[in-house]
């Protein structure tokens, strides 16, 4: 008998579709509850109203509980929380590393800024990174890692942004490339990612202005000067 060996199964495509799910479940909910108000129906209309809206919640429920089990994600879960984007460049096959150690951060920051009902796209970013690999060589420069991010927008691993989120993409997206670049430990990994987060906030005319140009060399020089600040 031939003796084959056993490949772990790739749980990404299933995080991605309960994420997915979570989130239609979710926004789906919201625009119930916007745009009905139950208590003004006439009996037993409300009471069905209010029995479907219940339902809808406990599903959502449900799926988060399936995803937090599945995923099991948190900064330094599977991944090195002190990973930085040089060492995820070196590694063999390492789209996976950083699609993971970049949906959790990405989800992090985007909760500080008040955008935490946004759905982030781990595939997104892993097809990314994978499609960057050929072009790496040595040390990620500011280029590559403006390369990356224009990258991440234009494939919009950000996604479900309403009109106000919107203009918190490319500041969460520039936060999260510093945080990655920058020289930090286990045990400051948490607050490096605040303090990304803080700085791109700080900058945000100047991260809009050039995204909105898509201007790589703009980008490129304000990872240069604020990488070594975080």
């Amino acid at each position: 008998m031939s003796r084959h060996k056993l490949i772990p199964a790739d749980t990404m495509p299933l995080r991605e579709a309960l994420r997915g799910l979570r989130f239609l479940l979710r926004r789906g909910g919201e625009t119930i509850v916007d745009t009905l108000n139950v208590e003004t129906l006439p009996k037993p209309a409300s009471d069905l109203a209010g029995a479907v809206l219940r339902e809808v919640e406990g599903f959502a429920r449900s799926v988060d509980g399936i995803a937090s089990g599945v995923v099991k994600t948190m900064l330094g879960g599977q991944v090195a929380q002190s990973a930085l984007l040089q060492d995820l460049v070196e590694q063999p096959q390492s789209d996976a590393a950083f699609s993971t150690t970049f949906y959790v951060a990405l989800t992090a920051v985007l909760h500080r800024l008040g955008a935490g009902s946004v759905f982030v796209s781990e595939a997104a970013a892993r097809q990314v990174f994978a499609s960057l690999e050929p072009h790496r060589a040595g040390v990620p420069t500011p280029s590559y890692a403006a390369d990356l991010t224009l990258r991440l927008l234009e494939t919009r691993v950000i996604r479900g942004t309403t009109a106000g989120q919107a203009a918190l993409e490319s500041v969460g997206l520039f936060a999260v490339i510093l945080w990655l670049q920058s020289d930090r430990t286990d045990a400051d990994n948490e607050t490096v990612l605040t303090a990304a987060t803080d700085m791109a906030v700080a900058l945000a005319t100047d991260i809009n202005q050039a995204f909105g140009k898509r201007d790589a060399a703009q980008i490129a020089a304000l990872y240069a000067k604020y990488v070594p600040h975080v």
